[in-house]
């Protein structure tokens, strides 16, 4: 009985290994270096992908197996699926035309905006000079009515000195005239 005892032992040790390596064990890392084939990779939910190019398309079971079925039928030759490639073809041709009018609108939207802009910068360059000229214009006409102002305030302080002076000579000739009315007038009495 102790060897079957033993043995029993053993056997749970092993088994508890065995189910605790599972436990312990680390997600699988998958890196995707190469671009230029044809590979795909086979990962389970919790796994890590590395991708180290551009671009990498995710599959999951089904959608991977719808591809692989449309691939098959295109291989063999589906006339459906060659009238629907054709399809296919003439509505990317169609997308295409209406992307090249669609440029060519744009690049017209694009020449009027550019003139538009264009425009607008010359009519605003002409303005600043025209401002400019009326500023110096009217810094001119402001200095020239300063200079008038300036020749008006001194007439008319010269026409009030001759004011004062003719106001001066009326009272002294007043003045001379009353005295020499009163000599005559004193002389002739």
């Amino acid at each position: 009985m102790p060897n079957i005892k033993s043995l029993f032992h053993l056997l749970l040790i092993i088994a508890g290994i065995f189910f605790s390596s599972v436990s312990f064990s680390q997600r699988q890392i998958a890196e995707m270096r190469d671009s230029t084939g044809l590979r795909s990779y086979s990962v389970v939910k919790g796994d890590t992908i590395l991708i180290g190019y551009d671009s990498a398309y995710v599959l999951n079971k089904k959608t991977f197996k719808l591809f692989q079925d449309n691939y098959k039928r295109v291989q063999s030759g589906n006339p459906s699926l060659k009238s629907l490639l054709e399809n296919y073809e003439n509505l990317i041709a169609l997308q295409d035309s209406m992307l090249k009018s669609k440029e060519a609108y744009y690049q017209g939207l694009k020449s009027n905006f550019d003139s538009l802009v264009s425009h607008s910068n010359n009519f605003v360059d002409k303005t600043a000079l025209n401002i400019n000229a009326i500023d110096q214009s009217l810094s001119t006409a402001t200095n020239q009515l300063n200079s008038i102002k300036s020749l008006l305030n001194d007439s008319l302080d010269k026409l009030r000195k001759e004011n004062r002076q003719r106001i001066k000579l009326a009272v002294g000739g007043f003045t001379v005239g009353i005295g020499v009315a009163a000599l005559v007038f004193v002389v002739t009495k």
